[in-house]
């Protein structure tokens, strides 16, 4: 077995754990509220169509389905014991308008000019080559629609995050709840130092912030807003495509 096949993260391995630590990372849920904000700001049709790539457990489907009721949701992640837990969440919630596929990005296929909004939550890192997908991401927006992304850029520090994470915890539930979520969590524990170890190997992409812009604007978009969230560690940005014939 190669280096990365024994560094690479294992997501459905992380899967059932995935949203204990989403729940109890202040900064996760930061990161919806953002999500929730500038979708709104959008002024997207009422039916819009939108895709989740790389939707994990589907944490922002969910969350956008309170502010979007009457939108279509495509929700597509390469893992299936990722989109049994988010499959399980979605009929829990009785979100009837999402379509859940199994497949990798690159072997995905979706009409032309498809989508409204494209949304993409620390998922195009692990995407190799990043600008192929977001070529393709381009390629399925509707004339005007929204590419929002957020994406690791920096090296995971796992010390600096267990100890932000279990501060809050000790904070808002006390030690016993503390100390089982960290029971509970050990295998969120073992895939982020896969992540991180696999991030100092090169097989995810780590970026800066003009790097993350420029990537994006070589791959034929208008960066409409790029910053910085979830501590730091990552970018965001909101995009449209380039009209056709402008280059700047």
């Amino acid at each position: 077995m190669s280096s990365i096949e024994k560094e690479a993260i294992r997501w459905d391995a992380y899967a059932s754990q995935y949203d204990l630590l989403a729940a109890n990372n202040p900064s996760y849920r930061e990161n919806v509220d953002i999500v929730r904000t500038l979708v709104e700001s959008m002024n997207l049709p009422a039916t819009a169509f939108v895709l989740d790539l790389g939707g994990g457990t589907g944490n922002f489907t969910c969350a956008l389905f309170e502010d979007l009721p009457n939108a279509r949701f495509v929700h597509l992640d390469a893992d299936s014991e990722m989109n049994r837990v988010a499959s399980s969440k979605f009929a829990a919630y009785g979100l009837s308008r999402v379509s859940v596929v199994t497949s990798s990005v690159f072997d995905s296929s979706f009409p032309d000019q498809s989508f409204d909004l494209i949304l993409s939550v620390n998922a195009l890192y692990a995407m190799t080559p990043q600008g192929e997908v977001l070529r393709m991401v381009r390629k399925w927006l509707k004339p005007g629609g929204k590419f929002l992304v957020i994406d690791f850029g920096r090296r995971t520090k796992v010390f600096d995050w267990g100890r932000y994470i279990l501060g809050n915890m000790l904070k808002e539930k006390g030690i016993f709840e503390s100390v089982r979520f960290l029971w509970n969590g050990l295998e969120n524990l073992k895939q982020n130092r896969r992540g991180s170890k696999g991030q100092s190997e090169g097989i995810y992409w780590l970026h800066s912030t003009e790097e993350f812009g420029q990537a994006l604007s070589e791959a034929g978009f208008l960066v409409e807003d790029l910053r910085t969230c979830y501590r730091g560690y990552c970018d965001l940005a909101v995009c449209i495509a380039k009209p056709e014939g402008v280059n700047c």
